[in-house]
């Protein structure tokens, strides 16, 4: 990796890939990225950091659709604007309205204490969960999901899969605004509110979980 040094006290930077800037670990200055962004590159990526992205779909097509549109404009905002998980997820918790399918902490925590007896048999000591969401109205208790500081988890009756925030290596989003982590339909998020800003909130979470755990990881793929 490239090593710069601060013009203030002459440290190694570090570079921060999430909000492409380098900076100091002993003063705390940060310095902007030499290369500067193309508009023809933003415009085509409509403000995903292309650090943390690679991306393999024609985003202007889902662009044109209300869910997708929302969720991928949701998840560059907090990318953008925000430097940690634990500020996105605050961001989440305090600023966002969501459905009463959704529960967090503090609100209709009962669910998730219904539901921690299956989801602790693949979760590990200290895990929390910050969100949790059935998927149906008929399917309430039998059909969710759940997102832990460590990973994403999927039950559908007793059947539990659970992801790794770390092993997440593509998402798709389709243009209703579901998501589907690597690809598969098994281990996907509903369209979470009419505007998708909470669904992209959420992702942002992911990849900023994903990457603290992780920062010479390979970027994301959006297919």
């Amino acid at each position: 990796m490239e090593i710069k040094k601060c013009t203030q006290c002459g440290g190694n930077l570090e570079h921060l890939r999430l909000q492409k800037v380098w900076r100091c670990p002993f003063c705390g200055v940060r310095y902007e990225d030499d290369a500067k962004e193309q508009p023809s590159s933003k415009e085509e990526n409509f403000g995903l950091n292309d650090e943390v992205f690679s991306i393999e779909t024609d985003l202007s097509k889902l662009m044109k659709k209300d869910g997708a549109s929302g969720c991928i404009r949701s998840i560059a905002h907090c990318m953008r604007t925000y430097t940690s998980s634990d500020q996105v997820e605050a961001y989440m918790l305090k600023k966002l309205s969501f459905s009463d399918d959704i529960s967090v902490k503090g609100v209709r925590e009962d669910q998730i204490e219904n539901a921690m007896p299956l989801m602790k048999t693949v979760m590990g000591p200290g895990e929390r969960v910050i969100v949790y969401g059935n998927k149906g109205i008929f399917s309430k208790g039998k059909e969710y999901f759940a997102v832990t500081d460590r990973r994403s988890i999927f039950v559908e009756k007793k059947i539990v899969k659970s992801l790794l925030h770390t092993d997440i290596d593509a998402i798709k989003v389709e243009a209703c605004g579901n998501c589907c982590l690597n690809g598969d339909y098994g281990k996907s998020f509903i369209n979470l509110d009419s505007k998708g800003t909470f669904q992209g909130a959420l992702i942002a979470l992911i990849c900023m979980f994903a990457f603290e755990e992780d920062p010479e990881r390979e970027k994301i793929r959006l297919i």
